[in-house]
């Protein structure tokens, strides 16, 4: 009997390895974390102490979260992660963060980048299963792109498939954007709560002819007293 459930016991661990596991969670996904991490901190921070390359569980980390059953990590909290705390101010500066290194993260629901001077993700961030996702209190001028576009006819440059995003909620508060800049969100037909308080937009020229009117929740600046009736 211990011999069988010492053969059981070694076969759960192959097969855990050969499925790309490391200590609770996948390698691809605690080494894109890593990389996450490292941008944050560039060029001198100490942000995310937890995220260890040393501790393969990424699921044990802070401000990370993972689904019981897969370990795949399904939720990043990363608010006010750029350096906040630390004696040298250069969190207070804009940088630009590359919007590839989140999608080794395939099952990611919930992103919280918020309260991190981001004024730019570049590239695009095209996360099939993301719901909500929090850019609000950043210095971003444009709404990061969403949709990874793939090319229907090699022959003509202007047709394009547009693959869909299953969004719900997008907290966009308290950034620098332009009207122009929103002209993806029309597109994403599961956008539940959008959230533009305090970014200086035309919310009336914004709504226009648009699918925004059938969102269940809106916020933009108080004075602008849009209904959406």
């Amino acid at each position: 009997m211990k011999c069988l459930l010492s053969c059981m016991w070694t076969w759960v661990f192959l097969v855990l390895m050969g499925s790309g596991r490391s200590m609770g969670c996948l390698e691809e996904e605690r080494k894109a974390l890593l990389m996450i991490k490292a941008a944050f901190n560039h060029p001198n921070g100490s942000s995310l102490p937890s995220w260890q390359d040393g501790n393969g569980d990424c699921c044990s980390w802070k401000r990370v979260k993972c689904d019981n059953t897969t370990l795949r990590v399904t939720r990043l909290y990363l608010g006010a992660t750029r350096g906040w705390g630390s004696d040298d101010r250069y969190w207070e500066l804009p940088w630009v963060m590359d919007a590839s290194l989140f999608l080794p993260l395939e099952e990611l629901q919930v992103l919280d980048l918020s309260l991190n001077s981001l004024s730019d993700l570049n590239g695009t961030l095209h996360l099939r299963k993301l719901k909500s996702l929090d850019l609000s209190f950043n210095c971003l001028q444009r709404v990061p792109s969403l949709y990874k576009q793939q090319l229907v006819e090699a022959q003509n440059l202007s047709s394009n498939q547009l693959e869909g995003v299953n969004l719900e909620a997008l907290e966009l508060s308290a950034n620098n954007l332009v009207n122009d800049s929103l002209a993806d969100i029309a597109r994403i037909t599961s956008l539940k709560a959008l959230h533009l308080s305090s970014c200086r937009l035309n919310a009336s020229k914004l709504l226009e002819g648009t699918s925004l009117k059938m969102l269940s929740f809106i916020t933009f600046l108080r004075e602008n007293k849009i209904r959406l009736s």
